[in-house]
């Protein structure tokens, strides 16, 4: 068990000083290196006049400044704020003004001119010259215990973003979890660091890597957002883990190159942030058979991922939709129908998370942290606002977000169960059903919005090859009675598929 993860960070860098602990597209950094530079910001850091627990706000792609800063913050007992270059200033202003950060560390250039901010800007020039002039430093008072380690803003989809506030112990419980039994991670080996900082999942990998002896392999966003670089790049990258969503998966498996044939070493699969389709699992167990693919759940509020298993080919052959897990140490589960607990095998209700991973609540927002976070027997809990299902092996079955279930025509209708039925069709790469809304806001029918295996030249022979495809496979209240055909599917920053732009889109 981890006693801290600072501690833990340096002596794992201590154990390994020559092996390198951060790669970006042929950029290193060893492990000696890296905690050299995180002593040496977290010396000047302590010089100025931080109140304790005051949040740093980091500002930046993939580069190893980002770790840097996370850990010198760390280090100072300051809680990080990750936030992504290609934020919108909105959004950027929001958290500015939510979290009052006592400073801003620009990896990347900030746009200072544009929002309005109090507090110091530390530029990418100021910060290499820091790290440049080595100092010493002995970490006495790291975050620790109940001490936040980071808050981390929510997409904001609806409204302002949300700051999850994430404490050491309950990232502390996440990392014990992701490096035990449970997963059987191999150390010192090269795990894939494509999700950005400013997305929980990033977690999934960086901590892992860097407690474990391992290199981080990190893809920079423009080179994400260029197939052609991506592609090229990713066979010569020696990847052994994947860590990402499964709609970053589906795109890599555009190139013929990610495969076992040509990346060998590839042996794990991480899944977590969108759900994890049968058809994605199928296609990735033939592409790597000797691969070990793990599905796992949880939402910013309960640190990254609370539930976890191996997808077997057997869940494959007869699943229409995957499990999502089995509880982690620490942790219970439950389901709910309003305030009222009904677990039980089989019922479907809200899934209710509580114990040591779940987060202190949203930054100075206590009327949106009452309504979603309560005590249950004595322990933290949270609403997460997905349905889902226990079955009589405590193995949680994950069925939609409770707000993307419809009424239509009496009938109630999840759209992911839509997706999932559509995506049985050998005609259909990837699909997603979106809801068309009446004046009234009432849904009036369903559009499928679709990837096909191959573009046709004439649309309306291929919606009636698919509806064909598709008898006896999906309820005909569930068929969508309008098809659009895409290459396809916009894309959040944090790799999951749009689906709030496509209903959007869908209702202009």
């Amino acid at each position: 068990m981890t006693k801290n993860i600072v501690t833990s960070f340096d002596e794992c860098a201590r154990a390994n000083a020559s092996r390198v602990a951060y790669d970006e597209m042929g950029t290193t950094t060893t492990y000696g290196a890296l905690q050299a530079a995180t002593n040496t910001l977290a010396a000047w850091l302590a010089k100025q006049g931080l109140a304790t627990q005051e949040p740093i706000l980091v500002f930046g792609d993939h580069q190893v400044q980002m770790i840097e800063s996370f850990l010198a913050a760390l280090k100072t007992n300051h809680p990080y704020i990750p936030v992504a270059t290609d934020s919108a200033l909105p959004r950027l202003q929001s958290i500015l003004d939510t979290a009052q950060p006592g400073m801003v560390i620009a990896v990347d250039d900030f746009p200072s001119d544009q929002v309005k901010v109090t507090a110091p800007v530390i530029t990418r020039e100021q910060l290499d010259k820091i790290i440049a002039t080595p100092q010493a430093f002995t970490v006495t008072a790291p975050v620790s215990g109940d001490d936040l380690a980071y808050v981390l803003f929510t997409s904001g989809t609806t409204g302002s973003p949300k700051g999850v506030e994430v404490s050491h112990d309950n990232l502390r419980a996440f990392i014990d979890w992701m490096l035990g039994p449970d997963f059987k991670l191999p150390h010192q080996v090269n795990y894939l660091g494509q999700p950005p900082y400013s997305f929980d999942l990033s977690n999934m990998y960086w901590w892992p890597a860097l407690l474990s002896g391992s290199t981080i392999k990190a893809i920079p966003h423009d080179v994400v957002e260029n197939f052609g670089q991506l592609f090229t790049a990713l066979p010569k990258l020696d990847l052994n883990i994947f860590v990402g969503t499964p709609s970053f998966a589906d795109m890599l498996m555009l190139s013929p190159a990610f495969s076992e044939k040509q990346m060998g070493g590839l042996k794990f699969f991480l899944f977590c942030g969108e759900e994890l389709t049968v058809k994605t699992a199928r296609n990735l167990q033939q592409r790597f058979p000797h691969a070990k693919i793990f599905n796992t759940y949880g939402p910013t509020e309960a640190t990254v991922a609370i539930s976890g298993v191996e997808i077997t080919p057997e869940m494959v052959a007869h699943c229409d939709r995957l499990p999502v897990g089995y509880a982690k140490s620490g942790i219970k589960l439950s389901i709910w129908n309003g305030d009222q607990e009904i677990t039980e095998p089989g019922k479907q209700g809200e899934i209710i998370i509580s114990g040591d991973s779940v987060a202190q609540g949203y930054m100075n927002n206590s009327e949106k942290t009452a309504k979603a976070f309560f005590t249950l027997n004595g322990q933290r809990a949270y609403r997460t606002g997905d349905a889902g299902v226990l079955d009589a092996d405590g193995l949680l079955h994950h069925k939609g977000r409770m707000d993307f279930q419809i009424k239509l025509h009496g009938f109630r209708v999840e759209l992911d169960e839509v997706r999932a039925s559509l995506e049985k069709s050998p005609l259909i790469k990837q699909a997603v059903a979106v809801p068309k809304y009446n004046r009234d806001g009432k849904v009036t029918h369903l559009i499928a919005d679709v990837i096909p295996q191959s573009q046709p030249d004439d649309p309306a022979a291929l919606t009636k090859a698919i509806r064909e495809s598709l008898q006896g496979l999906i309820m005909p209240y569930m068929m969508p009675t309008q098809f659009v055909y895409r290459d396809s599917f916009p894309m959040s920053a944090n790799g999951k598929i749009a689906i709030k732009q496509l209903i959007s889109e869908a209702n202009k």
